[in-house]
C-alpha cells in the first residue's frame, strides 16, 4: 500500500505544481493581475474574488503541464516507473493538462463558495483550502485515468498537511495572508 500512496502522490505532481504557482508568481507580470471574474459579482458578492487571477491561471496550467513533461520525459528514460500510475507514452499530456486545470478549477470553485459564505479573498477556510486542488485535480483526470481508490484515499491526510505545511512556509517568506 505504500508502494501504491508513493504512486499516487507522484502522479498528481501536475496538481501541487499548479496549485502552488501562482502563490509564487504573485509578483510576476502585473499586467494579468486582473481577477478571472473580473470584478464581477453574483448575488451581490464577488464570483471568485481578486485573488483569482489571470497571472494564476496561466502559470499554474504552465507548471503543471511543464511536470507532467518532466514525469514524461523521466518516465522515457526509465526512471521512476514504480511510481508510474499512467504509460506516460501513451497518455502524452492530457492527464497533465486536465489535473493542472482540475487543480485550478477546484481552487476557483472553493473561493466561489468561500465568497458566498463571507470568507475574504485570502483568508483560511481550513480543509478545503487543502485539498480543493487535489480533488478537483481527481475529477478531471479521472476521466480519462482511473485512480486507484483506496491509495487515493489514503493520500488525503498527506496532501492536506503538506499543503498546509507550504502554506505556512509561503506565510512566512510573505507570499500568503494568512498562514493555513
Amino acid at each position: 500500500m505504500v508502494v501504491e500512496m508513493a504512486a499516487v502522490l507522484y502522479f498528481f505532481g501536475p496538481a501541487y505544481a499548479a496549485d502552488v504557482m501562482p502563490v509564487l508568481a504573485k509578483r510576476w507580470w502585473p499586467a494579468f493581475s486582473r481577477p478571472v471574474d473580473g470584478g464581477r459579482t453574483f448575488r451581490g458578492l464577488p464570483i471568485f474574488g481578486s485573488h483569482k487571477t489571470w497571472r494564476g491561471v496561466v502559470t499554474g496550467s504552465a507548471a503543471g503541464i511543464v511536470v507532467y513533461e518532466m514525469q514524461a520525459w523521466l518516465y522515457g528514460l526509465g526512471w521512476l516507473r514504480d511510481l508510474a500510475v499512467v504509460d506516460y507514452s501513451a497518455n502524452h499530456l492530457l492527464p497533465g493538462i486536465l489535473m493542472a486545470v482540475g487543480a485550478l478549477a477546484g481552487d476557483m470553485v472553493k473561493s466561489f463558495f468561500k465568497r458566498r459564505i463571507g470568507i475574504a479573498p485570502g483568508a483560511s477556510w481550513l480543509g478545503f483550502d487543502q485539498l480543493d486542488f487535489f480533488l478537483g485535480a481527481s475529477l478531471l483526470v479521472s476521466a480519462v485515468q482511473p485512480l486507484p481508490l483506496l491509495p487515493w484515499l489514503a493520500v488525503l491526510p498527506i496532501v492536506f498537511a503538506g499543503d498546509a505545511a507550504v502554506c505556512v512556509l509561503a506565510y512566512w517568506v510573505g507570499l500568503k495572508d494568512a498562514p493555513i
